[in-house]
């Protein structure tokens, strides 16, 4: 996507939203009403992702990346739905805690439930903007706890593993590895990180990163991601484009580390792209020992989330009975 093209877009959101926002109350409910009876998932999500731009937390900076997530768990809460008999402008107290459990029951884990049940309190109070006053199905649910040790829920790439992935990575491969095994990054990061962000002049060079909850960090790059960005911005530089990767998309940074792990022979599965921010924070604390450090170097808001990385660290040691 080109600069004009970016802009392009967030104009079009951006007045969509003013124009929804504009709109006599019951010429809303109307709107929300003609697209349940109609089943317009594109109609009731424009509404949506105005009430989003209007009134949600991260406002016009909402990423196109939480946008289709929100829009596929709309689509997919909509399926069940209409599969157990659901009306969405009137559904029974229990339809909340029904879904969720369908997804659970599915396998989701405990993170991925979250995103579907935010996409749907953003369902039920966009609704309710719409003149729509019916009890909200989802304001009381949570997940359940998993019972599964953090462990067991995916573990890092080995430094070994991480090396492999190394020696049959292209160009743009290697600044996806380095970038997520030695800096950290999550994959939405690496994906939208910006070329303006990357600040090889400095000493030591650096990325600035657009987290989380709209929240900013600076990196320190390793040696070897240095070396990728240079050499990827060697190749690429008569493109005309403002992010760091061609493929910036998660499901296209997702697809690049799958297939090297493929030719690699490393496994995937219960690892993907996240498996090596989880290299980087395992690597980051057993070498620190300081949880505070490493929270800050994952750029986590909160030291307890960072503390699955002390597990992390801790399985890789011999265990204190292997000698006995």
């Amino acid at each position: 996507m080109t600069n004009f093209e970016i802009m392009v877009a967030k104009l079009d959101l951006v007045g969509t939203a003013q124009r929804v926002a504009t709109m006599d109350l019951n010429d809303r409910k109307r709107l929300v009403l003609r697209a349940v009876q109609e089943h317009d998932l594109e109609g009731l999500w424009e509404l949506v992702r105005s009430y989003l731009v209007l009134h949600g937390r991260r406002g016009t900076k909402i990423s196109p990346a939480t946008l289709r997530k929100y829009k596929a768990c709309l689509r997919a809460y909509w399926t069940w739905a209409d599969e157990h008999g659901v009306s969405l402008t009137r559904p029974h107290p229990d339809a909340g805690h029904g879904f969720l459990r369908h997804l659970e029951g599915q396998g989701m884990v405990k993170a991925s439930v979250g995103g579907y049940l935010a996409a749907c309190r953003a369902l039920y109070e966009t609704l309710h903007w719409s003149g729509i006053r019916e009890d909200d199905p989802f304001k009381l649910t949570r997940p359940t706890q998993d019972p599964r040790s953090p462990l067991l829920k995916g573990k890092p790439y080995t430094l070994e593993e991480v090396e492999r992935l190394l020696a049959v990575a292209d160009a743009e491969g290697a600044v996806v590895i380095t970038l997520g095994a030695d800096c950290g990054l999550r994959n939405a990061e690496i994906a939208s990180l910006r070329r303006r962000d990357v600040h090889l002049h400095l000493d030591p060079p650096t990325v600035l990163v657009q987290g989380k909850g709209a929240k900013t960090r600076e990196v320190v790059l390793s040696r070897r991601a240095e070396a990728a960005l240079r050499r990827w911005f060697d190749q690429t530089a008569h493109l005309p484009h403002p992010l760091v990767l061609v493929a910036n998309s998660t499901d296209r940074v997702q697809d690049i580390v799958r297939r090297m792990c493929v030719r690699a022979g490393v496994p995937w599965e219960k690892r993907k792209v996240h498996g090596l921010r989880r290299t980087a924070g395992t690597r980051a604390y057993t070498e620190s020992r300081d949880l505070l450090d490493t929270r800050d170097f994952l750029g986590h808001s909160q030291a307890a989330t960072t503390e699955v990385y002390i597990h992390y660290a801790r399985a890789q040691d011999k265990a204190v009975n292997r000698d006995w």
